[in-house]
């Protein structure tokens, strides 16, 4: 039995959510224990090998520059890295990197074992231990017992967990593994709300029975571009290219044929709700049944791996249908199949049950984080991980927590969703979630969060004194190109008069730095990024007034007795919802589906006078 003497974080799981919760908490100094049921299949990239991508990459820049691991794990295996909508501007480009699916998994393990003050226990976990609304511990299938004083969740798909694959179902959290069936027995019991979901994987291929010279290819980027401000501008191995491929009458026909035997359609098998931005196969020709063809995306999975991944093509068809289909694609005539996709289908706790800091507000101490809380993608759960280790060891050490809120970061916004809105369906990061992504760009990451990151402790002093450095360069290059004028030049079909300043060209959107680096001593990298904070400062001091007034909003704290049933004044459905998410700012409140700018307003005005008159009053 292990005992942590009240002072330990225990990280239950093994996967990104799990990773990045275990070296946060013990980065912070406190003894943590991450227990997974097989530690050789940490962070084994299940689905798609691939990190990053449109919003998810700003996920990724967010937690390197508070101190987390994701970044650096991709960019020392990457073997594919491109930047994503790169013609629609710094707000929405984001950073893509296919991984070695085993290498990054090893390099992950690597990190865990070599961390100080963070032990590895295998075992699946099946009940925790809860006195007085504290949780003290969890229980082991084998009926040991692990006290910590804070426990982070970061189940995965494995509570509940089933897979499903035509006819055949089994009980599983991912192919060939054990689901959590105790665990999830037991956060009922303790009285948490709870829901089904679903997500699903595609076939596994034999690379060597592809025929790429009938796709479209996508080339890698030809410089080196990592996620992590603390990685080396150097590739990681050789550059592979991608290969897009795209369905046809034949492949939607085999799909209609055989809806009868899907366990999604004809057998009625899964209840769970699937992910929107990324149905199956079947979803697709059921859903969208006007579009003649999909774009499926052909992708390796490592340098000496043997199979690739089949990219829009998940599907719980049965096996021999799936090797059917993958052959009605153009360049997979003769493919082999290696392994046949399934759907899994897994327990959630519903998040709105969650503050801020991804501590439950039923059970003190216990913390949930990834998948449990309805997001999809390795990023969401990362991320989430990474909040809720360092809380849990803040905790453990007595210290204000980390509240990261929608004004600073893609993570806050994302949090502010799961906690305020809740979830009906997997929930994924999009840019279009974030009404401040002028200034939360990818670019800009660390300038956001790692002050941050390093006044908590988890970005170390070498990285920190980079960034001020980084930070230091960027302020003399925009001032540089303010006070530098240019003779009279034509640049891009775009006609500059004679004393314009280096800062007003790179102001129009037809001028990058690449057209004028040779007009100023300023490092290419640097440059880049002066020139993204000039063209977006006019945006950005715009989006300030709208941050400015969210900020006063997040200010106005609802005491924890505040009785909205009892005002009369607002609308029936606000009553019924703000009693049910029991915001704690009146900028919350306003997000909470179903209450509208009037039922806000008619919050301020009773919050006010609340705060004027008795400020311990029950409100209403």
């Amino acid at each position: 039995m292990k005992h942590y003497d009240g002072a330990g974080v225990i990280v239950v799981g093994g996967g990104h959510a799990g990773v990045e919760a275990a070296l946060a908490a013990a980065r912070l100094g406190v003894e943590t224990l991450l227990v997974t049921a097989d530690f050789s299949r940490v962070c084994t990239l299940p689905c798609n090998p691939s990190i990053g991508g449109s919003a998810k990459g700003q996920l990724v820049r967010e937690i390197d520059a508070l101190g987390g691991e994701m970044g650096r794990l991709i960019d020392r295996s990457s073997l594919h890295v491109r930047f994503l909508n790169e013609s629609k501007g710094p707000a929405v480009r984001a950073l893509r990197a296919q991984a070695d699916k085993p290498l990054y998994a090893r390099l992950a393990r690597e990190v865990l074992s070599a961390q100080r003050g963070l032990e590895i226990h295998e075992a699946l976990v099946e009940d925790l231990i809860v006195e007085a609304g504290v949780v003290r511990g969890v229980v082991t299938s084998g009926g040991e017992g692990l006290f910590g004083r804070c426990v982070v969740l970061a189940t995965g798909t494995f509570l509940g967990g089933r897979i499903f694959r035509g006819e055949h179902s089994e009980a599983a959290g991912r192919l060939d593994e054990p689901p959590a069936i105790g665990l999830s027995r037991a956060l009922r019991r303790l009285g948490f709300t709870m829901g089904r979901l679903k997500t699903g994987t595609p076939p596994r291929i034999d690379r060597d029975t592809v025929e790429t010279s009938r796709m479209v290819e996508q080339p890698p980027s030809p410089v080196p571009l990592t996620f992590s401000y603390r990685s080396p501008a150097v590739f990681a191995g050789p550059q592979l290219p991608c290969y897009i491929t795209h369905t046809t009458p034949e492949t939607h026909r085999l799909v209609r044929e055989n809806l009868h035997r899907s366990p999604l359609y004809g057998l009625d098998l899964i209840r769970g709700i699937g992910p929107r931005y990324c149905p199956s196969i079947e979803d697709k020709v059921v859903k969208f049944a006007h579009n003649p063809s999909h774009q499926i995306f052909i992708e390796p999975e490592g340098w000496d791996e043997p199979t690739w991944y089949v990219g829009g093509f998940s599907t719980s068809l049965p096996a021999e249908v799936q090797e059917r289909m993958l052959r009605s694609l153009p360049g997979l005539e003769g493919v082999r199949m290696v392994r046949p996709g399934y759907a899994v289908e897994y327990d959630m706790v519903a998040p709105t049950q969650l503050e801020s800091t991804l501590e439950t507000r039923r059970i003190s101490g216990l913390f949930h984080c990834g998948q449990l809380n309805g997001t999809s993608g390795y990023e969401e759960a990362a991320a989430q991980g990474l909040v809720a280790g360092i809380n849990a060891a803040l905790k453990v050490k007595g210290k204000p927590p980390l509240r990261l809120g929608r004004t600073d970061s893609y993570i806050g916004t994302m949090i502010d969703d799961l906690v305020t809105k809740g979830v009906d369906e997997p929930y994924r990061m999009l840019t279009s979630r974030a009404e401040h992504r002028i200034v939360l760009r990818h670019d800009n990451a660390d300038l956001r969060l790692s002050p941050l990151g390093h006044a908590i402790g988890l970005l170390d002093d070498e990285a920190y004194e980079a960034f001020v450095a980084r930070r230091g360069a960027i302020e003399a290059g925009i001032a540089a190109c303010e006070r530098t004028r240019l003779p009279e030049l034509l640049i891009n079909n775009v006609r500059l008069a004679a004393g314009t300043t280096l800062a007003e060209a790179l102001r129009r959107p037809e001028i990058g730095f690449a057209d004028v680096a040779h007009l100023v001593e300023i490092e290419r990298e640097i440059g880049e990024r002066v020139a993204i904070e000039l063209k977006c400062a006019g945006y950005v001091r715009r989006q300030q007034v709208a941050i400015e007034r969210a900020l006063r909003d997040e200010a106005v704290t609802i005491p924890d007795d505040f009785a909205f049933d009892e005002v009369r004044a607002l609308s029936r459905e606000a009553r019924e919802k703000l009693s049910r998410h029991r915001p704690r700012t009146l900028g919350a409140a306003g997000r909470v589906p179903g209450v509208t700018p009037a039922d806000v307003a008619i919050l301020s005005i009773l919050l006010a006078k609340r705060a004027r008159e008795r400020p311990a009053a029950v409100g209403g």
